[in-house]
């Protein structure tokens, strides 16, 4: 003789599923998190990480990268600078690289950023 045994069950608590959602939620949140610091980071000067591109760089930023990108050739062959809005404040040498301090006008500001000439030209901005 065949007994037919219905079995029922009660599904569990949600826990499960809570605990997926809160694991998506600081996810996201964590990834938002480490996405404002780095654009604060690269806001800070982004000629110098190489980002000069909105919503990290300003007019002011992409006219300044516009000059640099102009007087770079004549700092990698170490000719003297005769470009109009740029002034050379100091050059030394140590390292292996060439350090050049200029001064530069840009869009009605003074900034003065300092060169590292070695293998790759490597910028960093710098009171003047």
């Amino acid at each position: 003789m065949k007994r037919w045994v219905l079995v029922l069950t009660e599904r569990g608590s949600d826990r499960e599923g809570k605990r997926r959602r809160i694991a998506a939620l600081l996810v996201v949140l964590g990834g938002l998190i480490g996405s404002l610091g780095v654009g604060s980071v690269l806001a800070s000067d982004p000629i110098g990480y190489g980002v000069p591109i909105w919503p990290f760089a300003d007019t002011a930023d992409r006219a300044e990268h516009a000059l640099l990108s102009s007087v770079v050739p004549a700092v990698r062959s170490g000719s003297p600078l005769d470009h109009a809005g740029v002034e050379v404040l100091r050059r030394t040498s140590a390292y292996g690289s060439v350090f050049w301090t200029l001064k530069m006008q840009v869009d009605g500001e003074t900034r003065c950023r300092e060169l590292a000439v070695g293998l790759n030209v490597t910028s960093r901005r710098v009171d003047c």
